[in-house]
């Protein structure tokens, strides 16, 4: 019995050429996860496919379920939203591109979760219609954290239980090994490699924690938090993942042009 086509909403994650007309690319659904499917003859389209398979795409697609491989075949994608500003603003399209990056790196093939996909469609609507790039990026980073089963724990010391806001002469740093913070005062005896928080990022990451999508137009972070907390995340993911997060020497670029920027006022 031949293959039934089935029918999903997903959102482009990568895309490459493969071979002389066709090309595969990666795509999150929410009821289907994570998956890759094939596009025979997307180069050469004039009408299926063109202006289709680009990243950050919300498409509806018709595909048939792979056979004796991981591979799904494309037939038909219909473009629900295109975010064409991603691709004309350079700070929305870096940060549009550590979304998707983080989205393959912390999900895994055919193990849907629609926290994610709603997750990944808020973070590329808000930034199409204009929200700050950087405090935009840390609540999808703190979020995606907590939806992977990676959230950080930032309410106390892990050590000692002290509060940050009733400690506030001291310092504290995340722990990328169990994802917890530790006090300036214990940690000389820890012995762990560590992230320091200004006391002001912490708050503003604890604040962002418990908020829902949303709210966050509620949650005023300055740039330079904004910044401090998105290095933090990335660093705890990185030690997570094991490997490095490519797309972060782009927003690299973003924060040393704020530092300059903050240097010469």
């Amino acid at each position: 019995m031949p293959y039934q086509n089935c029918r999903t909403e997903c959102i482009v994650l990568k895309n490459v050429d493969f071979g002389e007309s066709d090309r595969i690319v990666t795509l999150y659904s929410p009821d289907r996860g994570r998956f890759a499917a094939i596009a025979k003859g997307a180069k050469r389209s004039q009408k299926r496919f063109v202006n289709k398979l680009e990243e950050f795409s919300l498409l509806d697609i018709s595909f048939r379920p792979a056979r004796h491989n991981n591979l799904h075949f494309l037939s038909e994608a219909e473009l629900k939203e295109a975010f064409l500003t991603l691709r004309t603003h350079w700070q929305r399209y870096c940060v549009a591109m550590l979304a998707n990056e983080l989205v393959l790196r912390f999900t895994g093939e055919h193990d849907p979760d629609r926290r994610i996909f709603s997750l990944l469609h808020w973070l590329l609507e808000s930034l199409h219609h204009g929200a700050s790039p950087l405090p935009t990026a840390v609540f999808f980073h703190l979020h995606l954290l907590n939806a992977s089963g990676y959230r950080p724990k930032l309410e106390h010391c892990a050590i000692c239980s002290c509060l940050p806001a009733k400690n506030r002469k001291l310092s504290f740093a995340l722990q990328p090994g169990n994802g917890t913070l530790i006090c300036s005062r214990c940690s000389d005896n820890a012995g762990y490699s560590r992230f320091t928080l200004s006391l002001q990022s912490l708050k503003f990451l604890q604040t962002a924690q418990g908020m829902a999508t949303r709210q966050v137009h509620r949650l005023q972070m300055p740039e330079n938090v904004a910044s401090e907390c998105l290095y933090v995340l990335y660093s705890y993911s990185k030690y997570l993942l094991q490997c490095d997060i490519h797309s972060w020497s782009f927003l690299a670029h973003i924060r040393k042009k704020q530092s300059r920027d903050k240097t010469n006022l």
